[in-house]
């Protein structure tokens, strides 16, 4: 594609964004940027090595078209499939098997075309990704009437199947998202973060809440946990079996977190400043002051390591004194290789959000919820389109899923800063590049001992970009590795019947495959091996338990789980 004809399809695509449906909602003048992404697309595979590619391509894609038909001709029986969608015994039978396998090799030919397209690596990486969308959505799996399964449901039920799954997609549709869970199974309060506690503290960021007491004295150094603010803090007390929060009560400590509130449009100026302010160094002052004398275990996870990171390379030292350790669960200093996020951050696809910004005042829950389902479309979109809406069952319930659900949005500014700023630009890592509170940025000013905790299936923050975050912090530092994934690794890993393992102890001189292979192996969960940690770099004494929470500065306010995280707000946009 010459110069004249990029020029054109620009122009092209300008003018259809000003009246096509699709572009509802996105600033004109931004998808220019857009459809120069696409040109340089166009260009690399209409290039004499991309034509050269795309023919290796076509031409094994037919070859394995033409060995098919003969297949089915000859009524030759093919291997068994390994992909979940076409497991069934259904899929044997008929014209079925032909179609699920034509459907592979279609799909296996869009993805090599896409993989060898030769643009330069983000853009790679994001034809790839979105060609891959692209081809799980034609599935035969996903229609009724190429879905074997679907239509002997139909039959056996005399229909009904499809007259229920009618039924849960005007439901959904009328929610506006895509029903994971039994949601009627679930209340947050009751069978959900339901550990006993008291809101202690409240302003218009966040509450803090108190936990009781489950042991007769408590150690003198409490923990105080600082979740990410996109999603609800419960997952720290999902239920009885799975709580940190009460394991760590029960092992004698005092335990106390933020419950951001869920923000709406009102809240659109808040950014950073305002949640390190009022925020992470609000609750470490309400905290020290219930608990007097105390140097405070900060435990994070997520965004709310990165804020935590942020807000420790600003802290002031008269308020440094009052911490005692950080640890920092699939946290980033480094977002040089974000990992799969990083196909939906660069400079196109942020600007092109920011009218979506503009009108919403925030970036909605449901947008950021949507764009992690999408990096494991097949599990968190199509299985249930299929097992909802085309067999017309109910999802079971599942606790993890109903917090996934329960989603949380981010202010504008906020979300600008941090996509801009931190994802795209990397500016955290370098000593001021950023200014936070009037101060540089510097993490080179975190000295209190740092425990880093990575997992090796976490999609959203890669453990080996966890693990460069222990050389840009002065203190004392440890990394853990766990088996697991980015909830399931980190937060959701009780001792009891726990079949994981973690790695410790590695040569930290070294990189991160070179560690991994030196490090020791430890069946089990790793947060005894963390309050052990606690315990060597932040020991304090054991003392009684308080009678009652607050003090007369902070008296109890509700009990938990307060009352931000039950707020009913608009996560649409």
């Amino acid at each position: 594609m010459d110069k004249h004809a990029a020029d054109a399809f620009a122009t092209l695509m300008k003018e259809a964004a000003k009246t096509h449906p699709l572009f509802a909602g996105i600033d004109p003048e931004k998808t220019a940027q857009m459809t120069g992404e696409m040109s340089k697309t166009l260009q690399a595979i209409l290039s004499p090595q991309g034509l050269g590619n795309w023919m290796q391509s076509w031409m094994a894609y037919q070859t394995e078209m033409a060995r098919l038909w003969q297949r089915s001709l000859t009524a030759e029986s093919a291997e068994p499939s390994t992909d979940a969608r076409f497991k069934a015994d259904d899929w044997n039978e008929g014209i079925f098997p032909f179609l699920h396998q034509s459907y592979m090799l279609t799909a296996k030919a869009m993805a090599d075309f896409a993989d060898r397209a030769g643009l330069p690596a983000h853009d790679q990486r994001k034809l790839s990704f979105y060609t891959r969308v692209a081809a799980d959505a034609m599935a035969p799996s996903n229609f009724a009437l190429t879905n074997p399964e679907v239509l002997k449901l139909a039959r056996e039920t005399n229909g009904q199947s499809l007259v229920d799954g009618f039924r849960n997609m005007l439901a959904d549709l009328e929610k506006g998202y895509i029903t994971t869970t039994d949601e009627t199974a679930f209340t947050v309060g009751g069978n959900l973060a339901n550990t006993p506690g008291s809101v202690i503290f409240r302003n218009e960021l966040f509450e803090l809440i108190q936990y009781q007491p489950r042991t007769d004295k408590v150690r003198s150094n409490p923990i105080l946990i600082i979740p990410p603010c996109v999603n609800k803090f419960y997952i720290f007390d999902i239920n009885e079996k799975k709580s940190m929060i009460r394991y760590l009560l029960d092992q004698g400590h005092s335990v106390f977190t933020i419950a951001w509130r869920n923000p709406g449009p009102e809240t659109r100026d808040l950014d950073w400043n305002d949640y390190l302010r009022d925020g992470i160094f609000a609750a470490l002052d309400v905290t020290t002051d219930i608990v007097k004398g105390a140097k405070v275990d900060l435990l994070s996870w997520c965004n709310g390591g990165t804020m935590l990171l942020a807000a420790l390379a600003v802290m002031k030292p008269e308020q440094k004194t009052h911490v005692g350790t950080a640890t920092f669960l699939s946290s980033m200093i480094d977002f040089a290789d974000p990992g799969q996020v990083e196909v939906f951050i660069d400079q196109p696809q942020l600007q092109a959000y920011n009218k979506r910004l503009e009108t919403a005042g925030v970036a909605p829950g449901r947008d950021i919820a949507a764009a992690m389902a999408m990096l494991h479309v097949n599990e968190s979109i199509w299985g249930f389109v299929v097992g909802n809406y085309l067999k017309g069952k109910s999802p079971l319930p599942f606790d993890i899923l109903y917090w996934n659900a329960d989603t949380s949005n981010l202010p504008a500014k906020w979300y600008s800063y941090y996509t801009e700023e931190m994802y795209l630009a990397n500016k955290l890592k370098e000593p001021g590049a950023l200014t936070l509170l009037d101060t540089p940025v510097d993490t080179r000013n975190i000295d209190v001992p740092c425990y880093f905790v990575a997992a090796t299936a976490d999609h959203i923050v890669p453990w080996k970009t966890s693990y460069l975050a222990t050389g840009l912090v002065s203190g004392d530092t440890e990394f853990v590795l766990t088996t697991g994934g980015h909830v399931s690794g980190t937060v959701i890993n009780h001792p009891e019947r726990n079949r994981r393992y973690f790695l410790t102890g590695g040569d930290r001189t070294q990189g991160p495959e070179d560690w991994q292979a030196g490090a020791t192996r430890i069946e089990g969960s790793w947060w005894p091996h963390w309050l052990t940690w606690l315990a060597e770099k932040n020991n304090g004494t054991e003392k009684p338990a308080p009678a009652k929470p607050g003090n007369r500065n902070h008296p109890a306010l509700a009990p938990a789980p307060g009352t931000y995280v039950l707020e009913q707000v608009p996560q649409q946009g």
